[in-house]
């Protein structure tokens, strides 16, 4: 695996996928794929490769909505509009790394989101998206916004879900939607994350769960927890557009 390709791993950890258990099939191995000669790719590239249709602008903020593991910079002009893509050398990854990537409407916090790819030089292979933006017009499907209670996941989730305690790395990462209605579903490749923090209204010493254990939401030494936390990140993230 490239370095490229490694950091964006520890970046997508960093943001939901350890919380997951799961790691992300390797993309298959140049070896194994059909030596085809220069001269005959080129003539197939370019007699028989079908021009991709145009995407439609997005007219609301889902994730994962139209956003898929094959999609490149120019697709993603498309979709959002030229002047609100932009390359970014310097995305925020695990301990302080930095790693390049797009930026989605900079300049609008309402509508700011953040890709990173599994080839970050070439920025191919769109691997997970991340909103963090109080106030954010960004959801996921299955109902989640930036801002909802912890007591607001439990109900929707129908469960008592798990996160990390707060204060560290991973600090709010929802780890186990315990079978709830806001589980992973069986064979959908794409995963629906979320990460908790302390509200802007919650006073100085307020009692919740911190470190690096697993807590869950209906923990009785932490009664006032479910109103002290709150969505602060949601992300999607992709499979190889290869184990697709």
């Amino acid at each position: 695996m490239s370095a490229a390709r490694l950091g964006v791993a520890v970046a997508l950890a960093l943001t939901l996928a350890a919380c997951q258990q799961r790691e992300a099939a390797a993309p298959a191995s140049e070896a194994s794929a059909p030596k085809t000669p220069p001269a005959a790719t080129a003539t197939i590239n370019a007699n028989h490769a079908p021009a991709r249709p145009a995407l439609a602008p997005v007219a609301d903020y889902v994730l994962p909505g139209p956003l898929a593991p094959d999609l490149g910079v120019e697709q993603l002009r498309q979709l959002f509009g030229a002047d609100n893509v932009a390359i970014d050398e310097h995305l925020p990854g695990a301990e302080g790394e930095e790693f390049r990537g797009v930026r989605l409407f900079d300049k609008d916090p309402t509508r700011r989101a953040r890709i990173y790819f599994q080839d970050s030089e070439t920025l191919r292979g769109l691997s997970i998206v991340v909103v963090d933006e109080p106030g954010s017009r960004w959801r996921l499907d299955n109902g989640l916004k930036i801002g909802q209670p912890l007591s607001e996941l439990s109900r929707l989730n129908g469960k008592p879900l798990r996160f990390f305690g707060m204060d560290w790395d991973y600090g709010g990462v929802i780890s186990d939607w315990n079978g709830g209605a806001l589980a992973p579903k069986d064979g959908d490749p794409v995963r629906r994350n979320a990460r908790l923090s302390l509200a802007d209204n919650a006073p100085p010493q307020a009692k919740v769960p911190t470190g690096d254990g697993e807590f869950s939401s209906d923990d009785k030494r932490y009664p006032e927890q479910g109103s002290l936390l709150r969505v602060g990140e949601l992300s999607v993230s992709f499979p190889g557009e290869d184990d697709l």
